[in-house]
């Protein structure tokens, strides 16, 4: 049982992942508008990852603790104390990236938001049933299923209507996989954070599998003929190329939080700050393809109210040693 008094630091995790969150839809806003510019969304993805990784290498570089805490990651997984597949999470980040290029322009951010995160609390209950979160696996109980079946109810009620609108169907499936890989991914950043104690290393791991990853396939896009059309000039474009700062921000916050909460709570704060984001940024900020109604706002609360059922204190036993098998 977690008691209410273990709830606070729950909180403080749990907002610190919303703003998570609500950064991750203001990078699917940019790579959005970047991808057309630079002429096909994996070149957005692309961009995105060399920013990133210049950003939090710089840091890595500039800091003696986190350059000591990459020597020990190296040294772990030359022994094998960490296997070396826990550095694979950045391909789950490049495959977000390129999601949200692809399908923001035809549903807007809203509803990429709504499919990324049915993958990723769907992917989020399997892995925190497993032992790759650091923090220990979590049973499963009737009100963390509870709390999971009306996040999934909510984001369906809200996706029927852009479905019906003509939304084609391959597009919301495209972030629902992405953020089902997205679990996967956070629970390998949280091991890399817990055994080096630095989520600059674990934030950079990420950002440079996933540029290696995107350079691969854009080099294999590049031989089919497709060209890279152009680069944001303009002034009022600058702010496209914020993806990988604010991808930096996502990856390096989640990895903090993820012991604290687990995969399947992480997975549900960050939901909510990114539908609150994508709502605000279509309300505000429309763009064709968006659209903010009732249903969508409804979406939004049931959402709310299925991370208050998961985290009650009867929902799921604590992290710590007691809860590791």
């Amino acid at each position: 049982m977690r008691s209410p008094s273990s709830l606070l630091p729950v909180l403080v995790a749990g907002v610190v992942t919303i703003i998570a969150g609500a950064a991750m839809s203001l990078q699917g806003r940019a790579n959005s508008f970047l991808g057309p510019v630079l002429g096909h969304a994996v070149f957005a993805a692309l961009v995105s990852f060399v920013t990133g990784l210049l950003i939090v290498g710089t840091v890595l570089v500039s800091s003696r603790r986190s350059r000591g805490a990459a020597i020990v990651l190296s040294r772990l997984v030359r022994t094998g104390t960490m296997p070396w597949w826990t550095l694979l999470g950045g391909l789950s980040g490049a495959l977000v990236v390129v999601a949200q290029a692809t399908t923001v322009p035809i549903m807007g951010v809203a509803m990429l938001t709504m499919a990324f995160v049915s993958g990723q609390v769907t992917g989020g209950l399997i892995v925190d049933s497993t032992r790759l979160p650091p923090g220990g696996r979590q049973s499963l109980s009737l009100l963390r299923i509870l709390g999971v079946l009306i996040v999934l109810a909510a984001l369906v009620y809200g996706a029927r209507e852009r479905l019906l609108l003509g939304v084609p169907l391959w597009a919301p499936l495209l972030p629902f996989a992405s953020g089902a890989l997205t679990s996967v991914q956070q629970a390998c950043n949280g091991r890399i954070k817990a055994a080096t104690n630095s989520a600059v290393v674990a934030t950079t791991v990420n950002f440079a599998v996933g540029l290696a990853a995107t350079v691969l396939v854009s080099a294999i896009i590049l031989a089919a003929g497709v060209r890279w059309t152009g680069f944001p000039v303009q002034p009022t474009q600058w702010w496209f190329l914020l993806g990988g700062a604010l991808g930096v921000i996502f990856i390096g916050l989640t990895s903090l939080t993820v012991a604290r909460l687990g995969v399947l709570l992480l997975s549900l704060f960050s939901l909510f700050g990114n539908l609150l984001g994508a709502l605000l940024l279509d309300l505000l900020t429309p763009v064709d393809g968006s659209l903010v109604s009732t249903t969508t706002v409804i979406s939004a609360l049931g959402v709310l109210v299925g991370i208050a059922v998961t985290i009650t204190p009867s929902a799921g036993s604590p992290r710590g040693p007691s809860s590791r098998t």
